[in-house]
């Protein structure tokens, strides 16, 4: 809950901002208190999620970004075209975020048992299935959580998740541009775009996660589910953003970019990774580590892909380098061993 309200604390008096550096404070301000959600999301995915569950519980917490993108197109959009003011927009979005930090604190609990709508038998089929799987994990040697790095597995899902960033970030950063200056989209075509191409992100993110437990509970191994609904998900969605430097129709664009998110946020399922090789206990820390990953590509991405269209005056280069951050997600991604818990 601290997360949240701050979070929207920071958005909101970035409207007062009166320079670019107290806007670039708010910014961090913004991104500081941003960074523990998704960490604390994936732990809490590990403590009220069995294992045929978690991918879908993966895709529900990640769901968010790209549905918030697609609302938030409209709505931000709507206000500045009616208000004629970005900083209306800021205030109403932090505001937002502030009362969604409140409803959380109300409404969500660490554990089954302690939520008044969970019965006891949900709450006991809950724990019989943490039990076999505590069961089934390395017995514990005593190390510490740093020593999860001396297996390569974390390094991949780290660098996995930080080239998802790499495109999620960077088109979440830069498509609004891209679709103006390349291919004339006012502010009311750009906000129904956006909409649509983040949107099907969103729809995606939660058949991804469907199909992965579908899956599983039907007795695929996780070796082979995850490394193909991952490698399929890298694939299009590398062919895709590839193939929107070749297009010139808008509405081919518009139909590429949707089909890059489709499949892209199936990788929301990586936050079911860190619950896969760590134990419950550690699975925040994982996620931790994970989301820092992903962060280096949110502070840095956006500078690399705004240096490159300055140097070169188009978005040809920038649109190849998100296609060879796909390839490199499809590569960590098909590295990584879902198939045990690693011992520490």
């Amino acid at each position: 809950m601290p997360a949240t309200v701050g979070w929207g604390f920071f958005q909101a008096i970035a409207a007062s901002a009166n320079s670019w550096f107290v806007l670039l404070l708010t910014r961090l301000g913004l991104g500081a208190s941003e960074a523990p959600i998704y960490p604390a999301g994936g732990k809490l995915n590990a403590m009220w999620m069995t294992q045929h569950e978690r991918g879908r519980g993966a895709t529900l917490l990640d769901g968010g970004a790209p549905l918030g993108a697609a609302l938030g197109a409209i709505v931000i959009a709507w206000l500045i075209a009616v208000f004629d003011s970005w900083r209306i927009a800021f205030a109403v979005a932090g505001i937002g975020t502030m009362v969604c930090g409140l409803w959380a604190w109300w409404y969500i609990r660490n554990s089954p048992r302690e939520h008044p709508s969970v019965n006891a038998s949900e709450a006991l089929y809950i724990e019989e299935a943490h039990a076999r799987e505590d069961a089934e994990a390395p017995h514990a040697a005593g190390g510490s959580a740093a020593a999860y790095f001396r297996h390569p597995p974390v390094w991949f899902m780290c660098c996995g998740w930080m080239f998802f960033n790499t495109v999620f970030y960077g088109l979440l950063t830069w498509l609004p541009s891209y679709l103006f200056k390349v291919h004339g989209f006012d502010i009311k075509t750009l906000g129904g775009a956006s909409f649509l191409i983040f949107f099907a992100g969103f729809v995606g993110e939660l058949v991804g996660g469907w199909i992965a437990d579908l899956w599983r509970a039907r007795g695929g191994r996780p070796n082979v589910v995850f490394r193909t609904l991952f490698g399929v998900a890298a694939i299009f969605a590398t062919v895709s953003i590839f193939s929107v430097a070749y297009v010139r129709d808008p509405v081919a664009v518009v139909a590429l970019l949707s089909t890059t998110l489709f499949f892209l946020r199936w990788c929301g399922m990586y936050w079911a990774i860190p619950s896969i090789l760590a134990t419950r206990e550690r699975a925040g820390f994982l996620g931790g580590c994970m989301n820092l990953g992903g962060n280096i590509a949110g502070i840095t991405v956006p500078i690399i892909v705004g240096f490159i269209v300055q140097i070169t005056g188009s978005y040809f280069l920038a649109l190849m380098f998100f296609a060879v951050a796909g390839v490199a997600l499809l590569a960590c991604s098909t590295a990584i061993d879902y198939s045990r818990k690693l011992p520490v």
